[in-house]
């Protein structure tokens, strides 16, 4: 009987492990070619940016959940995908974040985002 119960246990283990919380994103992009996706898995938040430019760009997501805060940043060749993760250490309710793109890395580091068209968008 008590196998039947470890057994039981284990088989839930998965579930609790791919663990899914809805995330509101703010893009910020500069009216460039690039696509975001964005979302969870095993426990991590991510957000994926595809350039579509015809240069390299530079691009910062700022992950909010409660009082957490991370920031990571990536540099994106043409043509090619970058992946920001944030793995959090307490349990996650809703997770917010804000993704920034510039082709100048000098916007970028001086925070001069406020001319920036930037739109919202969610997954529950």
């Amino acid at each position: 009987m008590k196998n039947l119960y470890l057994g039981i246990l284990i088989a839930l283990i998965p579930a609790v492990v791919a663990a899914d919380y809805p995330m509101s994103v703010t893009s910020c992009l500069d009216n460039m070619s690039v696509v975001i996706d964005f979302g969870v898995a095993n426990e991590q938040a991510f957000v994926r940016v595809e350039n579509y430019e015809g240069r390299e760009i530079y691009c910062e997501a700022k992950f909010k959940a409660g009082p957490d805060r991370r920031t990571r940043r990536t540099t994106i060749q043409p043509d090619k995908h970058g992946v920001m993760i944030y793995s959090p250490r307490r349990t996650v309710t809703r997770m917010y974040l804000k993704v920034y793109c510039s082709d100048e890395k000098e916007s970028m580091k001086d925070k001069t985002l406020i001319e920036y068209s930037c739109q919202k968008s969610a997954k529950d």
